[in-house]
């Protein structure tokens, strides 16, 4: 499995997993151990919201990010945008198109010399 996929979880787990963060992170007196709870709970919770945005809106996100950054992402983006919002792309070849733009993206920004 690569980093990028995505597995199905119960909402009853990720509740139940939530709730044993916490309970470690308040019951725990080892400064470690309550500094991991709280990175895995906003991992968790960081994971969570980012599956809440619909592709449209993850698009138009990193179009708002790129604009004064990267005006060929930008533009790149944009028509991303426009071939999914004009139905000539569905929203799975619009989310991997998406993914391998921001792949790309970091890979240009970690060999800036």
């Amino acid at each position: 499995m690569s980093n990028d996929e995505k597995i199905l979880m119960s909402q009853q787990f990720i509740d139940k997993l939530r709730i044993s963060l916490n309970t470690i992170k308040l019951t725990t007196k080892d400064k470690n151990i309550k500094k991991e709870s709280e990175d895995l709970i906003k991992l968790l919770e960081n994971e969570l919201n980012a599956e809440e945005l619909t592709v449209e809106q993850k698009i138009l996100k990193r179009m708002r990010e790129t604009k004064n950054v990267d005006p060929d992402a930008n533009a790149n983006l944009y028509i991303l945008h426009r071939k999914l919002v004009n139905k000539q792309i569905t929203e799975k070849e619009a989310l991997q198109i998406l993914e391998v733009y921001v792949k790309t993206e970091n890979l240009d920004t970690k060999f800036i010399y």
